[in-house]
């Protein structure tokens, strides 16, 4: 039952928490994260159709000043983002437990959300979105971070595939359900639905254990398929000593032979000295990862930024039918999982080339919906399928390609990264990225929108979409003439 006696290292017994092998089970700690990261997509989607009205009805806002004020909160949830991410990693990478970080970004949260219910005022809506970018920076670094730490290297594909679904479907279904309920139930209700889902997260949160505290009660769930922060101290010394053996058994004056990141066994005791961020970014197939979420968060905010408007405009589709036209871009994204899986057993390359090249097709025909017709309208719907469809292509390939990045960095050079590893660090430029897109994204396609029409916007959109290819093809899953790959 619960409360079993287990025996720590140091011959002490400890009681173990109720149900600890299903709390701190792969399966239930990738439920947590993708609640998590869902929670925290679904709150920044679902104020997309409510800002609008708010800001004019309770926080009276002139009219002529909304936009500015609209886009103005938007702009500071992805600054929070941009600014938060790298220093979570930097705190995640050097605290014992990620658990506690992930707590935090609960608490931030739900004082965000709480605000939300309540403001009444422009600038508590505003303090309110700078809350909730902090917390996002959290949760989806600290979140992928916790999932590498646990699962399997040969199924990571599949389960960021998972996690990062989850974030797209909450980016998507959001504004639909936002629109529908405050249209039919008001602004609290909104808020309403917002807390409930906080609760729930909290209590996921709450319930789970992170695998490395688990192990100090039950030291048997330790596995070799979970690589905690990045090697356990007991790989990192066998690294090194592997290394400084290997290197002593060489001549000192054989250059030929010595290793590209290394001129000798001294450099293989010292820690680089550069920031890991730094380190991180002088990887060019860290970048091409980057640059892939990049196109990808980019091309979905660039619709939440003006799809509805277009919609409106040429089919004069209320808040409800311009908030249903998501749900073609949302269901393909439940097949994130699918694709991961695919990922760990064909490798990201050909995926993530595959995902960039096929989404400029639809997106370039896009520029052909230009009429009030049925006809129009379906092949709208089609388009947008086949984009969601080949958008997902993107995302599992590129997240699993960026831990495995760190993993191949760590096993060259066991000291790049310090003690605490750089997870956490890799996951804050991945989340940067995003947030840069979701700022990217709908302000460069309503530029382009509102001043050369939406048929230049499909085109562009088409070939920034192409664009991720290139680095794709050349470095995802290694340097493309390197045997190895």
């Amino acid at each position: 039952m619960a409360h079993d006696p287990e025996q720590n290292h140091g011959g002490q017994w400890k009681k173990s928490p109720r149900f600890l092998e299903l709390r701190s089970s792969k399966g239930f700690i990738l439920a947590t994260v993708c609640v998590a990261i869902f929670t925290d997509a679904f709150l920044y989607g679902v104020v997309v159709p409510v800002l609008p009205f708010s800001l004019r009805e309770r926080s009276g806002v002139p009219e002529d000043q909304v936009q500015w004020w609209n886009s103005f909160i938007f702009a500071v949830f992805g600054g929070a983002i941009l600014i938060g991410s790298p220093i979570c990693g930097w705190v995640a990478d050097r605290t014992s437990e990620r658990s506690i970080s992930f707590y935090t970004g609960l608490l931030i949260l739900a004082a965000a959300t709480i605000l939300f219910g309540l403001a009444k005022s422009s600038w508590v809506l505003l303090l309110s979105r700078l809350l909730q970018g902090l917390s996002a920076a959290i949760t989806y670094t600290v979140g992928l971070a916790l999932l590498v730490d646990t699962v399997g290297r040969d199924n990571v594909g599949q389960w960021m595939g998972t996690a990062l679904s989850s974030s797209s479907f909450g980016l998507i279904v959001s504004p639909l359900l936002g629109g529908i309920v405050y249209a039919k139930a008001g602004y609290m209700t909104v808020f309403a639905m917002a807390l409930g889902l906080i609760l729930f997260d909290i209590v996921m949160r709450l319930i789970m254990i992170e695998k490395k505290k688990a192990i100090q009660y039950k030291p048997a769930l330790a596995t070799d398929n979970g690589f905690y922060g990045t090697f356990t101290h007991e790989e990192r010394s066998e690294h090194v000593s592997q290394s400084d053996s290997t290197q002593a058994a060489k001549p000192q004056d054989d250059s030929s032979e010595a290793p590209l990141l290394s001129h000798g066994p001294q450099t293989t005791a010292k820690r680089s000295k550069l920031p890991t961020i730094l380190v991180l970014l002088g990887i060019p197939r860290l970048l091409a990862a980057i640059y892939g979420i990049f196109v990808n968060v980019s091309i979905l905010a660039a619709f939440d930024g003006v799809l509805p408007l277009y919609v409106k405009k040429l089919f004069a589709w209320n808040s409800l039918e311009a908030g249903l036209i998501f749900l073609c871009l949302a269901i393909p994204a439940l097949t994130g999982p699918l694709v991961g899986r695919l990922c760990d057993k064909v490798g990201p390359r050909w995926i993530a080339v595959a995902g960039c090249s096929l989404t400029a097709p639809p997106l370039v025909l896009l520029r052909f919906v230009n009429e009030d017709s049925l006809g129009q309208k379906v092949l709208l719907c089609a388009l947008l399928v086949c984009c969601g469809f080949t958008l997902i292509l993107i995302v599992s390939p590129v997240a699993a390609d960026l831990s495995a990045v760190v993993e191949e960095k760590e096993r060259a050079d066991p000291n790049a990264f310090g003690p605490g590893g750089a997870y956490a660090q890799a996951f804050a430029l991945f989340n940067c990225s995003m947030a840069a897109g979701t700022l990217f994204g709908p302000v460069v396609a309503g530029a382009i929108v509102e001043r050369h029409g939406w048929g230049a916007m499909s085109a562009a959109m088409g070939v920034f979409a192409f664009s991720g290819a290139v680095p794709a093809f050349f470095y995802t899953g290694g340097w493309i003439f390197n045997k190895d790959t």
